[in-house]
């Protein structure tokens, strides 16, 4: 929602090994196209959206992900497009699938017919070019997109990807969140610079820098040479720069914007207002105990102190507390609906046993710990303290320490080593993006491995079947639980406000963050 999630991506964000064809998806999302006589053949004059911050880059291939990813979004297309109820749909590419067994060489068909802004032909020779851009371009999701050894067109119309390991769901990392398969045309790739005042992309829009204003206004103008004009449903978009949540609600309630990103604090007021609000659970809120090894904090080496720990918190209570029916108790690393999570798992509330646990590894009279938290995404740190409160309960005396210049200094002093550790939130829709994202990066400065687990995720990686990976993931959830490195708490909501007459909108726990603009009518949103 605030950007990208931080990942050194160790692995890759993995999916089924499926070819997909061109055949139109008949994906019918929430509510039904209205007004025209036929679908996009009416466009509405603008659609405002709302976000609570400026870009990362405008440059595609620096950009951040989440909601962020409407900036590139709205002027370049992927090659795979990821809707809002999480299915995956032809746009760039028509159809892909892997070539051999070891799930390590993946190809592309490109649609044809296809131009950039800059008035050249989308081709493989031009995918590959802004593909390789990416992955050398020093952007924060280059670590999402798997260990790539090299990227090739082998005709006019088709890419090919090897992969220096397996990597089932690489449909997945090719979708709009994950940069790479955000495509950039032969001028933009010649003048990367030019990229944050213009955009040579093949979407629906063409940036215009010259109306918009930097941390206030992003303007997009309609493309006249979209491959798909019937999924075109405005003339011009408008991206506002809104993070102050009472002046959300006020931008939404004025019809300022038809789209923004609300609040569980002001959700009763937009429903009295008339606006519609819509969910779909996105982070999990964690306690990650990031010193295994106990270098700061002994404790923590053993981990019946980190399953102590994983016992202290009454997550309904502390959810309902936190964010009322827009919060659930979260006891396990993945939310319910994502690939594998088991419900067979979880961890329980049990004081008593938290504290005999202590006393087993020797610390019967607690212990004391620094943890690092922030306040962009926890603000006010009322989470934070709501977990220091349930570990004061079972004698761990907990010290926050509250970064609040943003998420990039929060980062980096994660990774400094100096705190045992960090409340943050995780994301993910498979166990791979997840397992992927807790042991690297901030959530891993230490640099902990687990043999047990990294054999499981790498069954899971060779699996010839989608059950049959969902089942190595079930047991790389057990396995997460019994090693206790990340603690899941509660998992919120991402709340939205939408205009009463705004259709085609759709989120789910597959896809939290979904895209105003997609290759069909249907999964463009439109107004009424």
């Amino acid at each position: 929602m605030f950007g990208f999630i931080p990942a050194s991506g160790r692995r890759p964000r993995v999916t089924r090994p499926l070819m997909v064809t061109a055949a139109i998806c008949a994906l019918t999302l929430a509510g039904c196209s209205g007004g025209g006589s036929g679908a996009g053949s009416k466009t509405s004059s603008q659609l405002s959206l709302q976000f609570p911050g400026p870009p990362i880059s405008l440059d595609p291939a620096k950009a951040g992900n989440g909601g962020s990813t409407m900036f590139a979004s709205l002027a370049y297309d992927p090659l795979i497009y990821l809707s809002g109820s999480g299915e995956l749909v032809p746009d760039l590419a028509t159809k892909w699938g892997f070539t051999d067994q070891a799930n390590e060489v993946f190809e592309l068909t490109l649609r044809s017919g296809v131009t950039f802004s800059d008035g050249s032909a989308l081709d493989a020779k031009a995918a590959v070019a802004s593909m390789n851009y990416f992955l050398h371009a020093g952007g924060g999701l280059v670590g999402n997109v798997g260990q790539v050894a090299k990227i090739e067109d082998v005709s006019p119309t088709t890419v090919r990807i090897t992969y220096k390991a397996p990597t089932p769901e690489a449909a997945l990392t090719l979708t709009q969140y994950n940069g790479m398969g955000n495509i950039i045309g032969p001028k933009g790739l010649a003048d990367p610079q030019s990229l944050l005042t213009s955009s040579d992309g093949t979407g629906q829009f063409i940036y215009d820098g010259a109306t918009s204003v930097a941390g206030n206004r992003y303007v997009y103008k309609k493309n006249p040479h979209y491959f798909q004009p019937a999924a075109q449903h405005f003339d011009s978009t408008v991206v506002r720069v809104i993070n102050n949540p009472n002046a959300v609600l006020s931008a939404a309630q004025t019809n300022q914007v038809q789209f923004a990103s609300g609040s569980a604090n002001t959700a009763e007021a937009a429903k009295q207002a008339g606006l519609k609000v819509q969910t779909a659970p996105f982070f999990n809120w964690s306690l990650n105990l990031v010193d295994r090894q106990g270098t700061v904090c002994p404790p923590l080496a053993d981990a019946r102190v980190r399953q102590a720990i994983a016992l202290a918190f009454d997550r309904p209570a502390i959810a309902k507390a936190m964010a009322g029916s827009y919060a659930a108790a979260s006891n396990q690393v993945l939310l319910p609906g994502t690939d594998g999570y088991d419900e067979s798992i979880g961890y329980g509330y049990d004081v008593a046993k938290a504290k005999s646990l202590l006393a087993e590894a020797g610390y019967p009279d607690g212990f004391k710990i620094t943890i690092l938290t922030e306040s962009l995404l926890d603000v006010n740190n009322t989470y934070s303290q709501a977990i220091v409160d349930a570990l004061g309960k079972i004698g761990v005396a907990a010290t926050l320490q509250v970064q609040t210049t943003g998420i990039a200094q929060f980062s980096g002093d994660a990774l400094s080593k100096k705190y045992a550790a960090i409340i943050f939130p995780t994301a993910g829709t498979t166990m791979s993006q997840l397992e992927s994202q807790i042991t690297s990066g901030l959530f891993n400065p230490f640099n902990s491995t687990d043999s047990q687990l990294d054999s499981i995720m790498q069954e899971a990686a060779k699996a010839e079947s989608a059950q049959a990976r969902t089942a190595q993931y079930q047991q790389a959830s057990h396995r997460l639980q019994d090693l206790g490195w990340t603690v899941p708490i509660f998992a919120t909501q991402s709340v939205y406000f939408t205009a009463s007459g705004l259709q085609n909108f759709q989120a789910s726990v597959l896809n939290p963050n979904p895209m105003p603009v997609g290759p069909t009518a249907e999964l463009s949103w439109r107004l009424k």
